[in-house]
């Protein structure tokens, strides 16, 4: 009996189906990037250019319309500032965290740091009798979760502005 060498165990096939999934997986987070990129960079555009932008996403510098149609204001308008526009938001405020203060005593501080913020945001403008400001402050609900935000905006409530009230 002659003894022959033991036969080599076969070869594993590559693994072509798993270099297929991983170059596919590739192409489909590639895709998402870019999407997900060209998303957000049209939301930053809109929050500029006359999207609805919510009031908590208010930026110094905007400005806004819809200030006239509702006392509870959920998301605002915002166009350039050198089309018409109803206000400009010139500061945003954080209160200090505390139990709620109630809807007047909450009003009246945001009025004084909106007052103070304007004096520094367009001291040109604060003898001016046609601008009157406007604030966003907190609801009691939003408040217990957390919402310390004032968003102080400047009003012509007789007519809407064109341009900046900034310097």
């Amino acid at each position: 009996m002659s003894a022959e060498p033991p036969a080599e165990p076969p070869r594993p096939a590559p693994a072509r189906g798993l270099l297929v999934f991983g170059v596919l997986f590739a192409v489909v987070i590639l895709v998402a990037a870019v999407v997900g990129a060209a998303v957000a960079l049209r939301g930053a555009d809109a929050s500029s250019s006359g999207g609805e932008v919510s009031a908590g996403k208010l930026a110094v510098g905007h400005c806004v319309d819809g200030l006239r149609e509702s006392d509870d204001v959920a998301a605002l308008p915002v166009l350039p500032c050198e089309r018409p526009h109803e206000g400009e938001v010139f500061a945003i405020v954080v209160l200090p965290a505390g139990p709620y203060p109630g809807a007047e005593k909450l009003g009246l501080q945001a009025r004084q740091e909106c007052l103070a913020q304007f004096e520094d945001y367009a001291p040109s403008s604060v003898a001016d009798d046609k601008v009157e400001l406007f604030y966003l402050h907190p609801t009691e609900l939003s408040w217990t979760a957390g919402d310390r935000g004032v968003t102080c905006v400047a009003t012509d409530p007789t007519t809407k502005r064109t341009g900046s009230l900034k310097g």
